[in-house]
């Protein structure tokens, strides 16, 4: 198929050897996996392969309108995972370079935190010094993400931004700098949790992921 968009695509412009975009129109009908692979007579594997290339192609072909991340930034989240999946490697280094360009006009805090999103999940070092300038950032939710996708991208030089972030106000920042630091962690790392460890007034969950994050860092160190 040449050119389409998600507003025009249907059953009517559809070609003969448009296999994954029926199943795609099926699953635009509301219908799930399941019920689309007895209704097509394939496995879920081949229904879902279907549609990660059909959401790909749908969000290539809108190139002359708008950059690719602004296509990827209108996709809702199952979709954007999707598309990264079978994104070849060219286009997410293009992805990350809009990304490079964009990220400090970006001042709304939901878009910020969905740009974050996407850093961590292209797993991209080149771009943590983007991620680094905002475990400062006024919005909790903005520096819970930036943890997580430090965690993702599982580079050292984010250890002492992660550090820090252990003792931020918000709990649930303070828990994604713990989950990151599991992978990440040194021994200076143990050391800094333990004495947050028993903070009486510490939620139990924030709790939990500090006693995980020493496991995993013990465990690196015990059989590394």
């Amino acid at each position: 198929m040449k050119s389409m968009k998600l507003s025009t695509l249907s059953w009517q412009n559809l070609g003969d050897k448009d296999e994954h975009l029926i199943t795609y129109l099926l699953y635009k009908e509301g219908k799930d996996v399941g019920l689309i692979a007895k209704i097509r007579r394939l496995n879920v594997e081949e229904v879902n392969r279907h549609l990660i290339r059909a959401k790909w192609e749908i969000l290539s072909a809108g190139k002359e309108e708008k950059t690719l991340l602004e296509r990827m930034i209108e996709l809702d989240k199952s979709e954007r995972k999707d598309i990264l999946t079978a994104m070849p490697n060219n286009e997410k280094k293009e992805l990350a370079r809009e990304i490079y360009k964009k990220y400090f006009e970006i001042k709304h805090s939901e878009d910020k935190m969905l740009i974050i999103w996407l850093i961590g999940e292209l797993r991209l070092k080149e771009l943590l010094k983007l991620i680094h300038g905002d475990m400062d950032h006024p919005h909790g939710n903005v520096r819970r993400l930036a943890c997580s996708a430090i965690g993702k991208i599982g580079d050292e030089s984010s250890l002492n931004y992660l550090h820090k972030a252990l003792a931020d106000t918000k709990p649930q920042v303070r828990q994604y700098a713990a989950k990151a630091l599991g992978n990440l962690g040194s021994k200076k790392t143990i050391q800094r949790i333990q004495n947050l460890l028993y903070n009486p007034d510490e939620r139990d969950y924030v709790r939990r992921a500090f006693e995980e994050a020493i496991v995993k860092i013990e465990k690196k160190y015990t059989t590394g």
